[in-house]
């Protein structure tokens, strides 16, 4: 009986000491943890639909050959959205070991929230022709993306076939005018 006192005895006096210590060591431990000034919060922010701004626009867009895609490609349109209807022009030139030319058309369009769905009606080497294309507005607004879908001929047009794999193909926002 005396041997079970001793044993409780000793239990609350590590049960007490465990209590004292907790309450003095962690509150000193946690204070000693550095905090940065640079502590990243995320908040969970509700995003607009992206859409295209209504106005006047031009974006270019310029792509050096390499391996994989061995043709310079540079590109400069410009646009005026008035109510989702789309209208301007398009000039490029492309540059490879088997081609060199320039093109240059008209696009015409509509546009539904985040994306421009045109036709460019084009001249190249005086062959005329005509291609869908589809255009994403991006979020920071420095440009738009095309989406470089495989194209498909159809009833004499090019269209993207919607049932591949896409490319996106940057467009950078870029002054209408050019400057001195």
């Amino acid at each position: 009986m005396k041997i079970i006192r001793i044993i409780l005895l000793i239990l609350i006096i590590i049960g007490v000491i465990a209590l004292i210590t907790q309450k003095i060591w962690v509150p000193k431990l946690i204070d000693q943890i550095p905090l940065s000034e640079n502590v990243s919060v995320i908040v969970p922010v509700t995003q607009k639909n992206l859409s295209f701004e209504n106005g006047h626009q031009c974006y270019t867009y310029n792509h050096e050959a390499t391996i994989n895609e061995p043709t310079t490609v540079n590109e400069f349109m410009d646009i005026t959205i008035n109510n989702q209807k789309v209208t301007g022009t398009k000039k490029g030139s492309q540059n490879s070991s088997e081609i060199t030319n320039g093109y240059d058309g008209t696009l015409v369009g509509t546009v539904n929230n985040d994306i421009m769905d045109v036709v460019f009606a084009y001249i190249v080497e005086g062959s005329q022709g005509q291609q869908k294309e589809i255009y994403r507005a991006k979020k920071d607004k420095t440009g738009i993306e095309k989406l470089r879908y495989p194209l498909i001929e159809k009833n004499g047009i090019l269209i993207p076939d919607t049932t591949k794999e896409f490319k996106i193909l940057f467009y950078a926002r870029v002054g209408c005018t050019a400057s001195n």
